[in-house]
């Protein structure tokens, strides 16, 4: 062995000593980082948040007959809703009709499914206008929300077996009318997802869905209006290998191995080959614009398929405009949802 070869055996040693130690310093660095920030991710869907709990209306403020009904969801978790029923159309005449007619049509069913941070009552206003024109509404609490058991979230995905639970529980008080289902936000998601999967729902409503999750952390990230601490957390919370560690932490605490392309609401409409569906969207929505209503109503199979742009913004699709809303709403379900009795189709609870 050359002298110079033993001058940098030494060297290389010494080198390597404080090589590696500083290596396994950056990856003890970067696996808390990760791992923290995977956690924090995951408690955004995981808990019991107050927000999602606090009531802000009720039936006796609309004038609504009310009924508090205990309802499952297929997959298990405890569910409460309102069972709100139709006011009679022309009240006066009721006794003639039903002398005329051996059988009077059943009611159409709506299921109504609120959006994150709200609860069942924050859907009174839109139940208010269907019940006055003749429409039984059975307004849900999603998991996680209001009354209604279980301790996560997701992105409207799994809150489609609350929406089929919902039908279950319809049809399980002899209810034998179509059920149309009737979501806000990412309870639009869901009523897109639980139409791909129950053929008893005739038609949906969809207010406000958005295409992904993804797609919404990157609108919040570029609004202008978002603090930018917020702003942060987001950018983070999109970095490839956070975004899998925060998925990881979701399944490590609730069991539930998200896939985040199958979850998404673009991949419900894809799915949707006989029902109507409609679409509505606010103009200045940011959250979930206007042009990705469009590329999910384009994407949606459908044949029968109406898309209502309305003035407003995420928050305020029928606020903004309630008249313009409600003939809408009505319109498309006078056109699509006929006063029939159903044959009861079964739903497919799997997670398919």
């Amino acid at each position: 062995m050359s002298p110079t070869s033993l001058l940098a055996n030494p060297w290389s040693n010494a080198r390597r000593k404080t090589v590696v130690p500083v290596v396994i310093v950056i990856l003890l660095v970067l696996a808390g980082v990760f791992g923290i920030g995977g956690y924090v991710g995951s408690d955004q869907a995981i808990g019991n948040k107050p927000e999602w709990r606090k009531m802000v209306h009720s039936p006796a403020e609309y004038s609504l007959s009310s009924e508090t009904v205990t309802l499952q969801s297929t997959d298990g978790v405890p569910l409460k809703a309102w069972w709100l029923p139709a006011l009679p159309q022309n009240p006066g005449n009721r006794d003639i009709a039903e002398a005329a007619s051996p059988e009077v049509p059943p009611a159409v069913n709506v299921i109504l499914a609120h959006g994150r941070d709200m609860n069942r009552s924050g859907m009174l206003p839109r139940a208010a206008f269907l019940i006055r024109h003749g429409y039984n509404v059975l307004d849900l609490d999603l998991r996680d929300h209001g009354e209604s058991g279980g301790n996560y979230i997701t992105p409207g995905y799994r809150e489609a077996f609350d929406v089929m639970g919902g039908v279950a529980h319809i049809r399980a008080r002899g209810e034998r009318g179509p059920i149309v289902v009737f979501g806000y936000s990412y309870g639009a998601v869901a009523v897109l997802h639980a139409a791909a999967r129950c053929p008893d729902i005739i038609a949906v409503i969809a207010d406000s869905a958005f295409i992904t999750p993804d797609d919404v952390l990157k609108n919040v990230a570029h609004h202008e209006g978002i603090p930018l601490k917020y702003k942060i957390g987001i950018w983070m919370a999109q970095v490839p290998l956070l975004n899998r560690s925060t998925d990881f932490f979701f399944w490590m605490r609730t069991g539930v191995n998200l896939d985040r392309n199958k979850a998404s609401g673009i991949a419900a409409a894809r799915r949707i080959h006989d029902q109507s569906v409609l679409y509505i969207s606010g103009q200045q929505d940011w959250l979930a614009p206007p042009q990705n209503a469009r590329i999910m109503y384009e994407e949606t199979p459908s044949a029968h398929k109406n898309f209502l742009l309305v003035p407003g913004n995420h928050n305020t699709t029928y606020s903004g405009a309630p008249e313009l809303y409600e003939t809408n709403v009505l319109a498309f379900l006078s056109q699509y949802v006929s006063r029939q009795v159903m044959a009861e189709s079964r739903c497919r609870s799997e997670d398919d």
